[in-house]
């Protein structure tokens, strides 16, 4: 397959906080008393574990305890709610640390809005911030955790960072509106989706250099590597699909079709393979895939929040939650009963949301 040259180096509050807590707190208690029969199963037993969830128009992220779903706080990443935003998060391979992707909401050029913040699970405190292109959305960290991969929207390129120094390592041109970005379980490939293009760039991690190009669905948005590293699957919003990619050969195997008003965007694997759990924010659902037969064994969506964007696995695995951009909210849903058990109040334009480990012995 044909590489490319070496890659290019560019040069380069308190009144509403109480609202936004009161709300949580009615929030929560109202859906105990909805889904009391459910609860149970919607806390993890595993070690003690928090979620956070980006809000892209407060500017700050919500914290909740996983076991109990109590609104811990909310982390404010800029005093410039509705100028910049925190979209796309990522965490450490030992899960005590969250990176937030930050920008500002007019990125004709680079500006110090522009970071990779890395929250400390322990404290909850913004620790670390790194300079990084032009509009980062989503990004993905190495197994090792020590390099960055951003998709940088507003530039058309993927940029790698050194995650201790905070070093650019390269930018490579990808295609146009740059948003998913993800790192192979070995971390030999990375792969950047391209919403306007509708492609997929493999790059090679390791000797960082592009390799080729995949033509996907149309808007493809998130990309989730299977546990094993064979196949990659890329949501395309327009186009309501799945692509699944066999990473040996690099090539579009399958497509799953979900539907044209699925709008699906944030995807999940489950620890073992066996599910891939799909956010479609045009159908307020949530949609259960085998992925030994492709097919899709349940669509939830009584009591789901409206437009589920992100979502994310419990460490159990026995609860998947959802970042619902307009209800602002975060819906819970049991594994086993494949059923909202809970929805709780979370900030202005949920984005993302990820899983962070405290750390153990604390």
């Amino acid at each position: 397959m044909k590489k490319d040259p070496t890659p290019t180096t560019p040069s380069g509050g308190r009144a509403a906080a109480a609202v936004r807590k009161l709300a949580a707190v009615g929030a929560l208690v109202l859906s105990l008393v909805a889904f009391p029969g459910h609860l149970a199963a919607a806390q993890s037993s595993s070690s003690d574990f928090r979620i956070y969830v980006s809000n892209e128009f407060g500017a700050d992220i919500t914290v909740f305890d996983g076991r109990t779903l109590k609104h811990i706080g909310d982390i404010k990443v800029s005093d410039r709610a509705g100028d910049v935003r925190p979209r796309g998060m990522a965490v450490s391979p030992d899960g005590n640390t969250v990176w937030a992707a930050v920008s500002d909401f007019k990125p004709q050029m680079q500006s110090s809005a522009d970071r990779l913040a890395a929250i400390d699970v322990l404290t909850d405190k913004i620790v670390e911030s790194i300079s990084a292109g032009v509009n980062p959305e989503r990004m993905a960290l190495t197994p090792d955790g020590k390099v960055i991969w951003a998709a940088l929207e507003a530039s058309a390129q993927a940029g790698a960072y050194d995650a201790k120094s905070g070093k650019e390592l390269a930018v490579f041109p990808v295609g146009i509106e740059p948003e998913g970005v993800a790192v192979s379980p070995d971390g030999h490939w990375a792969y950047v989706s391209s919403e306007t293009s509708h492609t997929v760039a493999i790059i090679d991690a390791k000797a960082l250099e592009r390799v080729k190009f995949l033509l996907v669905g149309n808007r493809p948005r998130v990309i989730r590597f299977a546990p094993d590293g064979k196949v990659a699957y890329v949501s395309a919003e327009i186009g309501g699909t799945i692509s699944v990619i066999d990473v040996a050969q690099q090539k579009v195997v399958r497509t799953l079709s979900l539907g044209l008003d699925s709008r699906p965007v944030g995807m999940a694997v489950s620890q073992d393979g066996t599910r891939l759990y799909v956010a479609g924010g045009g159908t307020n659902a949530v949609y259960v895939i085998d992925t030994a037969t492709d097919k899709v064994i349940a669509t939830i969506t009584d009591k789901m929040g409206r437009r589920p964007w992100g979502i994310a696995i419990s460490p159990d695995g026995s609860t998947v939650y959802t970042a619902n951009g307009l209800s602002d909210s975060m819906s819970v849903i049991g594994v086993k009963c494949l059923c909202v058990v809970n929805n709780v109040s979370a900030g202005r334009g949920p984005h993302s949301v990820v899983i962070g480990r405290i750390p153990s012995g604390q």
